[in-house]
This record gives structure tokens, C-alpha cells and sequence, in this order.
């Protein structure tokens, strides 16, 4: 249920989503926080079980997209609700387990349903008024339908990133 809601923070901004997506997360038993990737490590999230009732979703924003903030956001989600509580998940670029995959096609559905990014490959002509507008028809960020579609090939790498969010980390002041 919390995942349906946070699904619409997509097109928010951070300094919307963010404490939302904190609050929502909490409110279901998971803490979610904020890391900077550590050096030549290449995580991008990270998932464990505190205890049995209260796990926690590190997020590193490696990609500093939306795309990648919010897959891998729905990535650690789907370890969650789908596998055991004494495993810790992170995430590299390299890994390709089982476990991986059905958290890769759990995010993958979850922020585009299956039938809705069938019906969309299918259209002749992509272009970003027809990626933005299904964006807005699914109520996801255009970034995302962009990810998803580079990411099966269907677009190649170098098209419409102009509608992916790009994220950086605010700098303390001091």
C-alpha cells in the first residue's frame, strides 16, 4: 500500500519526496536514508533487516538520476517484501543472482505495469511527447519511462535523457 503512494512521489521534487518517502517508509516499518556512494564500490542501494519487524534501504543516488534513484528505490523494496530477513542486499552493478532478478522485475513492474510498457514499445513513433504524456498517463516522471526504455534497448542510451532529473547532493553549509 505505501509503495502505491510513493509510486506518485516520482514526479515530485526532492525536498517533496524525500521527507515523504522517509515518512511513508517509516510509517511501514523501514527506515530509508541517504548515503553517498562509498568510493569504487559501485552500490547503488543496499537492504537489511534491523530486526524482524524494522528493516532499512540505503540509497547512494550513484547515477544521480531519477531513473536510477527511484529503480533502485523499488529494487531494496522488492527484497523486502520478497526474501529473507538474514540476507543484506546490495546492490553493484555486477550482480545477476536470482534473488537480483526478481527484485530488478518487481521494481521494473512496479513503476510501469507490464501491459502499459507492452502497449507503449508498440506505438510506431517515440518521441518525448509521446514518452512524457504515457509518463503522465501511468503517474510516473518521463526519466523513468526514458530509463526503462534504454534499459530494454528499445531507445538507444543517447535519447531523450533531457527527461531524466538530474540529482546532486545539497553541500553543508558552514
Amino acid at each position: 500500500e505505501a509503495l502505491d503512494q510513493i509510486r506518485g512521489l516520482t514526479t515530485a521534487p526532492p525536498e517533496t519526496f524525500v521527507p515523504e518517502l522517509k515518512a511513508r517508509c517509516a510509517a511501514a516499518g523501514v527506515a530509508v536514508v541517504f548515503v553517498p556512494e562509498l568510493p569504487h564500490t559501485q552500490v547503488s542501494g543496499a537492504t537489511r533487516w534491523l530486526s524482524p519487524k524494522k528493516a532499512v534501504v540505503q540509497l547512494s543516488l550513484r547515477h544521480k538520476s531519477d531513473d536510477h534513484l527511484w529503480f533502485t528505490f523499488f529494487h531494496e523494496a522488492g527484497h523486502i517484501l520478497l526474501h529473507g530477513k538474514k540476507t543484506v542486499f546490495v546492490e553493484a552493478d555486477h550482480d545477476e543472482s536470482e534473488q537480483e532478478r526478481e527484485a530488478d522485475r518487481f521494481a521494473a513492474d512496479a513503476l510501469v505495469p507490464p501491459a502499459a510498457i507492452r502497449d507503449l514499445r508498440s506505438r510506431t513513433a517515440l518521441t518525448e511527447r509521446a514518452i512524457t504524456e504515457f509518463a503522465e498517463q501511468v503517474g510516473i516522471a518521463p526519466g523513468i519511462v526514458v530509463g526503462r526504455l534504454q534499459h530494454e534497448r528499445v531507445i538507444p542510451f543517447n535519447r531523450f535523457n533531457g527527461l531524466k532529473v538530474r540529482y546532486e547532493w545539497a553541500r553543508a553549509e558552514a
